[in-house]
């Protein structure tokens, strides 16, 4: 028996380093082409009017251990003088050991300036974890964790620059004494910038990079696992093309302090229906140090912006 439980943890500690690697991918820069709520609480309120969006993170392979997720985001603005920002992200994950679900709602407080307007952002997340104990017979039950993140935003028309740090703390609730396993969790702090360039009448030109420094931790038990870091870079350059159409060109890097470095390539083309836009990018990730073959993953994207007379161009960020 004691043979059985060593094995599955061995089994889980192989698996949950790869799915962290994933876990990592699936937040790529091109999934904040127009919506930075999940990266930044302070981005909530950035629009005069509310915006909706939705992502579909999947990967081209049928092992079961690949993660999946949908995220869907909703964010406006209120008060007398339309300088509070709210917000909200629901995000479904699933791994193939467990599922995953958490909401995450979004406050900000916005301030105009002579140069733009700057907003101060926080978030409260509520987290489910249903866990597959037939499998991960190291985890006694599913739970619940509370966590909390604080951001600051600037914008003006032409520019961007934020600032997050997500998941400071996480607090596990409805746990057993019995627990000895733990899944992955990341705890990142975040810089996201860009620009926008007029090449001419019909083509505009907008660089974007994510600068992002992750703590990775175990949960229900903070302390079973070992605490590492990963850095990664990604930049993204994206081509308005008439106000309609968005081509953009993903490369990113990731460094982790213990593991394989990882490097990915990502297309991504975008429509814009006045408010309406969907958009599709695909991203190629390459371990090459590890004998890991990671999948090449794809994004789908749809959203809504809730304005009466929408101008050409007007969703840049």
């Amino acid at each position: 028996m004691k043979k059985n439980i060593l094995l599955a943890s061995l089994v889980f500690a192989f698996l949950g380093a790869k799915s962290q690697d994933i876990q990592s991918l699936r937040a790529s820069l091109m999934q904040y082409q127009f919506n930075a709520l999940p990266l930044n609480p302070a981005y909530a309120g950035r629009l005069e009017a509310t915006s909706f969006e939705a992502f579909y993170y999947g990967s081209f392979a049928s092992q079961q251990q690949v993660s999946r997720s949908a995220m869907v985001s909703l964010h406006g603005r209120g008060g007398a003088s339309q300088q509070l920002g709210w917000g909200g992200v629901l995000q479904f994950h699933n791994q193939e050991f467990y599922n995953e679900l958490n909401f995450h709602p979004a406050f900000s407080r916005i301030l105009r300036l002579s140069s733009g307007n700057v907003s101060f952002g926080a978030t409260v997340g509520f987290n489910y974890f249903d866990v597959d104990e037939t499998v991960l017979t190291s985890l006694s039950s599913s739970f619940f964790s509370v966590d909390g993140g604080v951001g600051v935003f600037y914008h003006n028309q032409r520019s961007f620059l934020g600032v997050s740090m997500l998941s400071f703390f996480e607090k596990t609730l409805s746990t057993q004494d019995d627990n000895t396993g733990s899944l992955p969790r990341s705890r990142p702090i975040n810089l996201h910038m860009g620009s926008l360039f007029r090449i001419n009448d019909d083509i505009y030109l907008k660089p974007t990079l994510l600068f992002r420094y992750a703590n990775v931790y175990g949960i229900p038990e903070q302390n079973s696992m070992t605490d590492y870091t990963v850095v990664s870079v990604d930049a993204h350059a994206s081509v308005f093309v008439q106000g309609t159409y968005v081509i953009g060109l993903l490369a990113g890097y990731s460094h982790p302090e213990f593991g394989f470095n990882q490097t990915r390539l990502g297309l991504s083309a975008t429509l814009l229906f006045g408010n309406i836009r969907f958009g599709y990018a695909i991203q190629y990730n390459n371990q090459a140090a590890s004998s890991v073959s990671l999948p090449a993953s794809h994004t789908i994207t749809a959203g809504y912006d809730f304005f009466e007379d929408p101008e050409e161009g007007r969703r840049v960020f």
